[in-house]
Parts: structure tokens; C-alpha cells; sequence
């Protein structure tokens, strides 16, 4: 797998994470949260993927 796929890889896991769980919704998906709110848990979420490796 190049490089590229394997980066987003993980980015396409951590968004889903993070956007399965309702309350990192943003307004228009029905919620209240942030757009930092849900930047910082997608961040977290790539972090916590990398150190589980």
C-alpha cells in the first residue's frame, strides 16, 4: 500500500469515528458541536490510531 493510501486510510477511520458519534455533530448534521470541537476529536482519534500500532 503506498503512502498516500495508508494516509488516507487513517484519515477516512477517524472521520468516521468521529462522526458516528452524534455529539461531535455540527449544526447543519442536527448538532451543536464546533467545527474546532470535531477538528480537535478527529486529531485525537488519528493520534490514538497511530499510538495503538
Amino acid at each position: 500500500m503506498s503512502g498516500n493510501r495508508l494516509v488516507a486510510g487513517k484519515w477516512m477511520k477517524a472521520l468516521e469515528q468521529v462522526t458516528g458519534d452524534k455529539a461531535n455533530h455540527t449544526p447543519d448534521l442536527g448538532g451543536s458541536a464546533t467545527t474546532a470541537k470535531v477538528t480537535d476529536a478527529v486529531i485525537d482519534a488519528i493520534r490514538d490510531g497511530a499510538q495503538r500500532r
